[in-house]
């Protein structure tokens, strides 16, 4: 047996994330939930741009009447507001979000193969 691998069980002896995730204790358990509020983190934050995007819009529409007023190519400029915007925003926060959600995966994987 290699030195490094006789090491590894004795106790208090440091031992690899992997075996610590295999063998399900409560270091691997640490290394988990660290992985799972991340991820919860990740998700609220991009709830959040959403809400704080769209919800704000009726908000805005609300106050300001006049917008609903104004007519471009016939459609109301609120509707326009609301439509328009939506595609890309929805695209960006998927986009950033899918980054995000791989580069921690990425990072908890190197952590694991350690």
């Amino acid at each position: 047996m290699p030195p490094a691998r006789r090491l590894s069980h004795l106790p208090g002896a440091l031992r690899p994330p992997r075996e610590e995730l295999a063998e399900a204790t409560a270091h691997g358990q640490v290394y988990l939930r660290r992985l799972q509020r991340a991820q919860l983190g990740l998700s609220v934050l991009a709830l959040i741009a959403f809400g704080a995007l769209f919800g704000v819009l009726p908000l805005v529409l609300y106050l300001l009447p006049q917008i609903g007023r104004t007519h471009v190519f016939g459609i109301p400029l609120s509707l326009w507001i609301l439509a328009v915007p939506m595609l890309p925003v929805f695209f960006v926060i998927g986009w950033l979000y899918a980054r995000r959600a791989d580069a921690l995966d990425e990072s908890f994987r190197d952590l694991v193969q350690r």
